[in-house]
């Protein structure tokens, strides 16, 4: 039976109801439930531009008013009359639904706590990581102890099948070079990601993320000032970029007793299988694996985040894009285990839904790539109180298309806020980051 028109003083706890139209409108997990609680019976009654509708049949016939409370009651008691006929139900159906409805409302509500935990945890990181860096540049042992405590912790994490999460809510710096830091833990994180999937031991796993985390750090030798996909390079700081690789190497070799494999990483991230890279011009089996996983991890980072806006990708095309040059220029173990990690669309990326909203991934879905975890626009609800829908949860709602940045309004964009550098953190099983 279909469902069928219901007014606001018809309400009564029983119904199975359907919020027709936005779900952006009201603050319940789902546009169709059962009403189970008198607090959700007044929080009904107040909604605006909302057409309520239910189904009889899996409605209950006799249900205690909104006056009463929720403990169960005799059948003698007299209770309000339902709009239309409907089928019984049975309570242990009742409670059933009920308490899959509240799993549901706490399973959005520590998403949100997930994303807000990650994201204070992941400004810490940067931060640290801002002290590492200048201590290793300054030639101090110590900074390169804590680069090693770094990685290990993340490893730690992502070891004990922690989640990848997107972060779009971290605030842009004004400070210069800032860009630095949030790419070099990104590709460590990463590169980390898939040295877990291709099944690397944790020793290595180890100097992998290690080898990423200073896979960039010949830019900042004080003859760099730019970061090489700036727009505003001149040809000869083009040409000083390209030497990044070996000004690295030796940046690290002082006195550090930095791992030979990581060293490798900072070497070679630029080279390519077929010969086409840079320093050295090598070629599959003369370049370690370690820098195959990196050199797949920093190109993703570079067609997602292009400072031209115009010419940045969307996750999934840049997904697409990479695994286009499998076996010609990339590692195609490298990009599969990638794959795998982030889904077929990415945390991070904007995505039209079937019913006309927008919205950003905020982290994937393992056991559904297609139904990852959204964050939705909605220009009525504050902005640190967005909705946070999992799809695998949305029968009636699924992602129609991923959107590129500049299809987006700006003020979609600033709502969003898809930040120009995607970043990702790993949590832990238990959500919260260690």
């Amino acid at each position: 039976m279909p469902f069928l028109p219901l007014k606001a003083q018809d309400l009564r706890i029983g119904l199975y109801i359907n919020l027709s139209g936005s779900w952006l409108r009201h603050p319940f997990a789902s546009n169709t439930f059962k009403i189970t609680s008198s607090k959700d019976l007044a929080t009904l009654r107040t909604l605006r531009k909302v057409e309520i509708l239910y189904d009889p049949e899996q409605s209950d016939p006799e249900s205690p008013t909104d006056t009463q409370t929720e403990e169960p009651t005799d059948q003698s008691q007299t209770s309000e009359a339902l709009p239309e006929a409907s089928l019984h139900e049975t309570p242990e159906a009742s409670g059933a639904t009920m308490s899959l409805k509240e799993e549901r409302t706490l399973a959005f509500e520590t998403h949100r706590q997930k994303l807000i935990e990650a994201e204070k945890a992941y400004k810490e990181v940067v931060r640290e990581n801002k002290i590492m860096v200048q201590e290793v540049k300054a030639g101090y042992i110590r900074g390169m102890r804590k680069a090693e405590e770094l990685v290990n912790s993340l490893e730690d994490i992502l070891g004990s099948d922690g989640t990848l999460v997107g972060l779009m809510n971290l605030m842009e710096s004004n400070e210069t070079g800032e860009e630095y830091y949030y790419h070099s833990l990104n590709v460590s994180i990463l590169s980390m990601a898939i040295g877990q999937a291709l099944g690397l031991p944790k020793a290595d796993i180890r100097m992998l993320g290690l080898g990423a985390l200073f896979h960039d750090f010949g830019e900042l030798d004080g003859a760099n000032k730019l970061m090489p996909n700036s727009p505003s390079r001149t040809r000869d700081q083009r040409e000083a970029l390209r030497k990044h690789p070996e000004k690295g190497c030796h940046m690290v070799e002082r006195g550090f007793d930095f791992p030979g494999p990581s060293l490798r990483v900072i070497h070679q991230h630029h080279e390519r299988l077929n010969g086409s890279g840079y320093p050295q011009g090598l070629k599959e089996t003369a370049i370690h694996p370690f820098a195959k996983i990196v050199m797949v991890v920093e190109t993703y980072e570079e067609l997602c985040n292009n400072p031209d806006l115009e010419k940045s990708l969307t996750p999934n095309e840049a997904l697409c894009n990479i695994y286009a040059k499998r076996e010609v220029e990339f590692w195609e173990e490298a990009i599969v285990a990638l794959i795998r990690n982030l889904g077929v669309y990415p945390p991070s990326t904007l995505v039209g839904l079937t019913d006309g909203s927008i919205g950003v991934v905020c982290s994937i879905n393992l056991f559904d790539r297609m139904r990852p975890t959204v964050m939705m626009y909605a220009p009525d609800i504050p902005r640190n109180e967005a909705v946070i829908v999992a799809l695998a949860q949305e029968n009636e709602l699924s992602i129609k298309e991923s959107l590129r940045p500049k299809d987006v309004e700006k003020r979609i964009w600033n709502y969003l806020n898809p930040r120009r550098m995607i970043s990702y953190f790993p949590l832990s099983p238990d959500n919260t980051p260690s």
